[in-house]
């Protein structure tokens, strides 16, 4: 029975907090490529699609919530703004 339990929150814990693998490292910064090609295009599919929990309506979600509930946090998406600042330095 704990075996059953912890597994899922263990799951959890290796995909959103661990960087070598899971969410860190197929977001935030490695998103570059797909902003480089089509930026417009992958900035309209972000807004509407979440990282870990698939659902129909997330665009309409207040970003609050994205935050809380769904961990859609701020580490997971791509600074574009940040890099222009860094160049120009």
């Amino acid at each position: 029975w704990l075996c059953s339990s912890v597994s899922p929150l263990f799951t959890m814990h290796i995909l959103v907090n661990l960087e070598a693998t899971g969410l860190t490292n197929a977001n935030g910064m490695n998103l570059k490529r797909y902003y480089d090609k089509c930026p417009e295009e992958y900035a309209k599919y972000r807004e509407s699609t979440s990282i870990l929990v698939p659902m129909v309506g997330y665009q309409y979600i207040p970003l609050s919530l994205k935050r809380t509930l769904l961990l859609d946090l701020e580490r997971y998406e791509y600074p574009p703004a940040l890099l222009e600042k860094k160049k120009q330095n």
